[in-house]
């Protein structure tokens, strides 16, 4: 056939009948993948090519894989929707076919699809049947049990399957990660259906409480099928180059039997392959784009970028519902040497309510990924992080494989490193978990740097005391972070702990705000312990406070006629030293004392300059005055003139650069 430029595809067409032309379009995207595939078999690509969904939704039971005969190493194959049209890719099919099956519950026939784990209703994700009381209550077909673990302060959380279920005890295939809290309750069995929106499997059937039962014969029910909906991957040394994925509705992919916690038994840390699907899968791809997607339902990421991925752009898109996080980008796990997911970009985009079934979910997570620029995004409504980086620390080389391993040579098996995290937006984190934060590094290699970015309500889960988490944490050996010209605040209480952690080696804290209204703590915490500390620095910050009210250990604020606020924390012997400079900052609470608490000291800022401890003589040219922010109140912290911030050098910050740039084409919904 002659071929076409660009390729049509339409729910209508026809893979028999079709030529790909506007008139004569194909059915399915793998019709237009193979007529791409003979033009570059035939000799190769003259030009770009674009294949154009028209409206509707295609249905993958599996994904659309994209691999090296599908790409040219001239010329880019672009999948989009053609001229704006509405294009939904679904990663399931359709079950029909309901029946009553008594007390308010149908039932389909699903003996010709394969085992699921995920069933949406007109876009929805249901809700599988959970019992918290589940000893000694009969279950006819365990074969669809999950054990979910993890309560609302877990560090990580997981879902395993059900490999023995004996009544009033069970056995999954994999151990339970420490952190992740106790059993809350199994999921999956028909017996535990009780409330409108759950649903289960029992044998060749699946059983659904609808809401609205007499709108079911006009509801899309839709069983989660494809691991990925796009799966872009090459060959070690030979990536797939040159995709491009544009404009396009992914959503409703699978979700499998095991979501498991990367933080595994004796200290080792690794990302499990199973975890690593998403609506979008990079592995061995360069220069690959997606962009301006809306991607939504997700079982565990939207976007996944694993092995080699390099030189790829993820921007513009909206996100949101997903099982684990919004997106990972991880090479080989840590302790790897082989550094090879790298150079990035992950731009303008929106990313909330992400993270939906473990505690640890993250907006985006970097793993043995290094030199990427993660710009312009706003990040909400997550369980644990905002942005994670993570590697392993030095401290359990050992447990990890790694033995007689010199220190200095260290940073070459944590990858995670020279990122730029940069005018980001990121807020209302720490909605489901503990010692979290807006941005989070831990055991990551060096020399990433966290430039003009927003942070705020980094920790809005439940009142406890201990750590809730840090508005910016640099966790264990987090070394070598530059944080400057960012913006820390919280909107009201619960409290983080503090803007940030300050415990590690040669961390650069210059030119923030930090609104400690309602953080615990003040603007840091400088507690060094575990790992190697010393040589950071703390200079020509704003720390302020305008706040009402005392602020309890766990977080919560009471009324009071007392509004003394920490302004940072020194805990410990070694915290006192660990600063190679901390100089010319600039302190003021506007609604009561302004104090530094040194151990169980609480200091005026001129009690702190000569307090005995303080033997580094830090802050000795710091000031007490009204910085003069144009509305601190309603979180405007622009500089009036005559700010006393001129005094020690602090550059105003580009408030207006910050977030989502003004080309992301998706209004705000619900």
């Amino acid at each position: 056939m002659n071929f076409q430029n660009p390729l049509y595809v339409a729910v209508n067409g026809s893979d028999t009948a079709g030529d790909g032309s506007a008139q004569r379009p194909f059915a399915t995207i793998s019709a237009a993948q193979a007529a791409v595939r003979t033009m570059i078999r035939d000799g190769g690509l003259k030009n770009d090519v674009r294949i154009c969904l028209r409206e509707g939704t295609y249905y993958q039971k599996e994904p659309v894989t994209v691999g090296l005969s599908d790409c040219d190493d001239r010329y880019t194959v672009t999948y989009t929707n053609y001229d704006g049209e509405d294009v939904r890719i679904v990663g399931g099919l359709p079950v029909t076919g309901w029946e009553s099956a008594g007390n308010g519950i149908f039932s389909a026939d699903i003996s010709d699809l394969p085992p699921f784990y995920a069933l949406f209703a007109d876009g929805k994700r249901l809700t599988a049947a959970r019992e918290t009381d589940w000893k000694n209550k009969p279950v006819r077909d365990p074969s669809h049990l999950q054990a979910v673990f993890g309560n609302a302060t877990s560090w990580f959380g997981e879902v395993m399957k059900v490999t023995e279920f004996s009544g009033d005890g069970i056995r999954t295939e994999y151990r339970k990660c420490d952190w992740s809290g106790e059993l809350q309750y199994l999921q999956g069995a028909r017996e535990y259906i009780t409330e409108p929106g759950e649903w289960a499997v029992e044998g060749n059937r699946v059983y659904y409480y609808p809401e609205n039962p007499e709108s079911l014969p006009d509801t899309e029910i839709v069983a989660g099928l494809a691991d990925n909906l796009f799966y872009i991957h090459g060959e070690p040394g030979r990536p797939v180059k040159n995709i491009v994925i544009s404009g396009l509705r992914l959503e409703m992919n699978a979700f499998g039997e095991n979501l498991l916690a990367h933080a595994r038994a004796n200290n080792v840390t690794g990302e499990y392959e199973s975890n690593l699907k998403g609506l979008v899968c990079l592995r061995n791809a360069e220069n690959v784009t997606v962009k301006d997607c809306r991607m939504e339902n997700a079982g565990y990421m939207a976007v996944v970028l694993t092995e080699y991925a390099q030189n790829n752009v993820i921007a513009g898109n909206d996100i949101r519902h997903t099982g684990y996080a919004g997106m990972f980008l991880i090479g080989e796990n840590p302790g790897s040497l082989n550094y090879c997911c790298k150079n990035n970009t992950v731009t303008n985009n929106r990313i909330r309510k992400v993270g939906e079934f473990v505690g640890h979910g993250a907006g985006i997570y970097l793993m043995n990924s290094g030199e990427n620029r993660i710009t312009h995004n706003d990040i909400s409504y997550v369980p644990r992080y905002g942005i994670s980086l993570k590697g392993i620390r030095y401290g359990v080389f050992p447990d990890n494989g790694l033995t007689d391993v010199p220190f200095g040579d260290h940073w070459k098996y944590n990858q995670t490193t020279k990122n730029l995290i940069a005018y980001n937006r990121i807020y209302n984190t720490g909605i489901r978990s503990g010692d979290g934060g807006g941005i989070e590094g831990w055991g990551m290699g060096r020399d990433n740097m966290i430039d003009h970015n927003i942070v705020y309500n980094a920790y809005r889960g439940i009142a406890t005391t201990g750590w809730r988490g840090h508005s910016i944490f640099l966790d264990d050996a987090a070394h070598y972070v530059t944080v400057t010209n960012n913006i820390i605040y919280d909107e009201n209480a619960v409290a983080v702990n503090a803007g940030i952690f300050i415990k590690s080696i040669g961390n650069i804290v210059v030119n923030n705000i930090f609104d400690v209204g309602y953080a615990k703590s003040g603007a840091a915490d400088i507690a060094p312990y575990i790992c190697p500390a010393g040589e950071s620095v703390f200079e020509r910050n704003i720390v302020y406070s305008c706040s009402a009210g005392r602020l309890n250990d766990d977080g919560t604020l009471t009324e009071s006629d007392t509004s003394d606020r920490t302004m940072l924390y020194f805990c410990g012997a070694s915290s006192y030293d660990s600063l190679a400079r901390m100089n010319r900052n600039l302190y003021y609470n506007a609604a009561g004392k302004a104090q530094f608490r040194a151990d169980d000291e609480l200091l005026s800022l001129d009690e702190w300059k000569t307090c005995g401890k303080n033997t580094c003589r830090y802050d000795a040219d710091s000031l007490s005055e009204d910085p003069l922010f144009a509305d601190a109140k309603r979180h405007d912290y622009r500089l009036l003139p005559g700010s006393p911030a001129e005094k020690i050098g602090f550059v105003p910050i580009r408030t207006e650069e910050i977030g989502l740039l003004p080309d992301f084409r998706y209004a705000e919904t619900p």
